[in-house]
């Protein structure tokens, strides 16, 4: 019987949260403001699914009203930081990377880069949300990677200063796309680190891509490396799809050889499941 009503609770409060998050209804409603508010209005609305998808009714259900906020043209910007339970040692970096996008969004980066804008503003949400949860961290690794490089492209469009402009500009740190066990599909959260590397290509300009594709070192060492290659392949793909030239991309397999987390043979390390991009400039 309480096994019973257990289920029925559970039932229950499955439907009260697909009642209260028509994601894709949000998806689709009218755009009331700026470019900057139509990107944010899809940006939380995929953020809302991929939750969603993930069972975390609460964390849906927010990004789903940020996503009605914007398409309302009434978004409140990032979130505060008091609103997130985070953990020791990870305060300071949000600190200041909620600082400097602040001062992008003020210093025109809405106006003039609408779009990577919108992606640095809902990938700092990201990362305070994964960071909170503190249980996946290629989530937390991806939301901060499509974070930073977004706010690098805003910079660079609002810096009109004569001295930037004429010197040569540096290439992004190396950005990483990561993947679940045993898996070669791109989640939500990956395809926003690809979509951001797309949007740095397109103002970066860099002589060549470099895309180095790992696995954990969890079984056979010949199917990791097949492993690998389906996972570049994925990434190269979908930059394909978002305007990088099939030229200027440079692919080396490494499968479980010389993984970015050291490990011993046969350890599951969500750290080694990756495609590492590094942009080059050819000096």
């Amino acid at each position: 019987m309480k096994a019973k009503l257990l289920a029925v609770v559970s039932a229950a409060a499955f439907l009260s949260a697909c009642a209260n998050m028509n994601i894709p209804g949000v998806r689709d409603m009218a755009d009331e403001g700026s470019a900057f508010d139509a990107a944010l209005h899809q940006n939380y609305a995929d953020l809302a699914q991929a939750e969603y998808d993930e069972a975390d009714w609460a964390d849906a259900r927010y990004f789903t009203s940020r996503s009605k906020m914007a398409a309302a043209g009434q978004d409140s910007g990032p979130q505060m930081i008091a609103e997130r339970s985070l953990p020791e040692g990870s305060m300071g970096e949000i600190e200041v990377a909620r600082a400097d996008l602040l001062a992008a969004l003020d210093g025109g980066g809405r106006d003039k880069a609408a779009s990577p804008a919108a992606r640095a503003q809902t990938s700092f949400d990201c990362w305070m949300q994964e960071l909170e949860e503190n249980i996946q961290q290629e989530d937390i690794d991806n939301c901060r990677s499509a974070f930073y490089q977004a706010l690098a492209i805003v910079q660079a469009e609002i810096d009109t200063g004569p001295v930037a402009k004429a010197m040569p500009m540096a290439m992004p740190v190396p950005m990483n796309v990561y993947f679940g066990f045993d898996k070669s599909e791109i989640d939500s959260k990956g395809m926003s680190v690809v979509d951001g590397i797309a949007e740095a290509y397109a103002k970066y300009n860099p002589a060549m891509i470099s895309l180095v594709a790992y696995a954990d070192r969890a079984g056979d060492a010949m199917y990791n490396d097949i492993l690998a290659k389906s996972r570049v392949d994925a990434v190269v793909s979908a930059l394909r799809a978002g305007g990088v030239p099939a030229s200027k991309l440079a692919i080396s397999i490494s499968g479980e050889a010389n993984v970015p987390v050291s490990t011993a043979d046969g350890v599951a390390e969500q750290g080694n499941r990756v495609v590492t991009v590094t942009f080059e400039d050819g000096m």
